[in-house]
């Protein structure tokens, strides 16, 4: 917001009381004033709302995001840019700097500025529709976003609204036409040409835009681009992640063993994992609550022990998923698909059983457990922001079909984990969800249930906001062996 929109003396005392923090002189975004100073969360948390405010407020519909940043938001693309590129429609030229070294470069559009008919809003923000923004995208971001810009590709249905464009950029559409041929959609791009040729216009397609193999996971038509961004990060990062695949690190024990072991550690694993998630757990509270020492009906004290919910939400939910792992390890050989069809139809119920707790204590709705989440969630620091809630469902049947097609038991739990978490289809619980799926996926490869300990937890969110960020998944994919082998050492 505009400082002018608040009094002088409100603007003062939200901002001491850290309410609000300065983006840029004159201009606010709402904080958490129990965040840190250094906490990056609320700007990003706020970061596509202030921008779209901002722009807005200065240019009216006199901006554009350029073709490259418009791409990636078409494309849903969940990583905050460092900086974003606009172009004007006046003659202006400005670098503004943000907070936390972000910054908005602004250049004058003159006479390639799009028309209204040529730009479509995507959540407040100005930008380029699909076909000028392909045939305007520079030969690098073919490179450098290969995988956006195939998932932008598939959107896209009429040859009709690309071959328009033919005097806007010749060369460009040339490229986008290459490249549909390059992923095998050779199809789409002889439609364009088709309309073209009547014109008497000819254009070489025979170009190599993408520089590596191309994805080839395009989507579907009426699926949101989530969806073909999961199946396309899958099908990009399997091989890294095979090829991190632990020495040894398998049990070779009966069912009924298996089923023994993951019940001894079943403290343990709630202890480290709620304690991942910053709940203030000890083992004693724990231990009470396993044997029902804790009486929130009754006792007014445990009623306002959050902790304890948290721990009780757990176990109840950890024999869910226990017995599942036990069933997955028995048909192992018989069924190995088990693994995959018991997280599609069980994980709801495993994160329903997290939060019954807080359910029975009025805290939450029977609602608030009920489908996916239905408002926006921001991560901790992270340059992560997790897909818009509209995009959930579609996200989630990509990744139910993931785990179904993949035949590899360690790829499927380390892809399957992150891939959970970076949907973030809950608004909690998504991690501890995400640890538990792991286990179900692991037991098929006669992996043993896999802890990942408190004491680990830094290397842990650094390894998945590397995966997130960074598009590394060797890194996490090591992290995960290397605690599977400890597991197994174990015993």
């Amino acid at each position: 917001m505009r400082g002018q929109q608040l009094n002088n003396a409100n603007r003062v005392l939200l901002l001491e009381s850290g309410y609000l923090r300065e983006i840029l002189k004159g201009w606010y975004f709402v904080s958490d004033p129990t965040a840190e100073q250094g906490d990056t969360t609320p700007f990003f948390a706020n970061f596509w709302e202030y921008l779209a405010r901002y722009l807005g407020e200065r240019f009216g519909a006199g901006y554009c995001l350029t073709a490259e940043h418009s791409l990636l938001r078409h494309a849903q693309y969940t990583v905050i840019p460092k900086t974003v590129n606009v172009v004007l429609e006046s003659n202006q030229s400005h670098v503004q700097e943000l907070a936390f070294g972000h910054t908005v470069a602004m250049f004058p559009g003159r006479s390639t500025f799009p028309t209204a008919a040529q730009t479509v809003d995507i959540h407040g923000l100005r930008c380029m529709n699909i076909p000028l923004c392909l045939v305007n995208l520079p030969p690098r971001h073919f490179t450098a976003y290969g995988r956006e810009v195939q998932i932008v590709m598939s959107q896209l249905q009429d040859p009709g609204a690309l071959a328009a464009l033919v005097n806007i950029n010749r060369a460009g559409l040339a490229r986008i036409l290459s490249a549909y041929r390059q992923v095998n959609r050779g199809d789409f791009a002889d439609a364009v040409l088709q309309q073209l040729a009547g014109l008497g216009i000819h254009l070489k397609t025979d170009e190599t835009p993408f520089d590596a193999t191309p994805v080839y996971a395009l989507g579907q038509p009426g699926r949101s681009p989530l969806y073909a961004r999961v199946r396309a990060l899958w099908e990009q990062h399997r091989e890294a992640v095979a090829a991190c695949r632990p020495d040894g690190g398998l049990v070779d024990v009966s069912p009924a063993d298996y089923l023994a072991r993951v019940q001894a550690i079943r403290m343990e694993d709630a202890y480290h994992s709620l304690s991942i998630e910053r709940y203030r757990v000890t083992p004693e509270l724990i231990q009470k609550v396993a044997e029902e020492g804790w009486d929130p009906i009754n006792d007014v004290a445990d009623q306002k022990q959050m902790a304890a919910m948290a721990a009780k939400g757990y176990l109840d939910a950890f024999e869910l998923v226990r017995d599942a792992a036990a069933q997955v390890y028995e048909h192992r050989t018989a069924n190995p698909g088990l693994a995959a069809q018991l997280f599609a139809t069980q994980h709801q119920a495993w994160y329903q059983k997290l939060f019954g707790p807080s359910v029975d204590a009025g805290i939450l709705d029977v609602a608030d457990l009920v489908g996916y989440r239905r408002h926006m969630v921001f991560l901790r620091g992270s340059l992560h922001s997790p897909p818009h809630y509209d995009y959930v469902l579609d996200g989630m049947d990509g990744l139910r079909e993931c785990l179904a097609a993949e035949t590899d038991a360690f790829v499927r739990a380390v892809l399957g984990h992150w891939l959970f978490g970076f949907v973030h289809p809950y608004m909690d619980g998504n991690g501890r969800t995400a640890r538990f799926a792991m286990n179900v996926l692991l037991a098929v490869g006669g992996y043993p249930w896999t802890v990942i300990r408190v004491d680990n937890r830094d290397e842990y969110m650094r390894a998945l906001e590397s995966a997130s960020v960074d598009d590394n998944l060797s890194v996490f994919a090591s992290f995960i062996a290397t605690q599977i082998v400890r597991a197994a050492d174990a015993g």
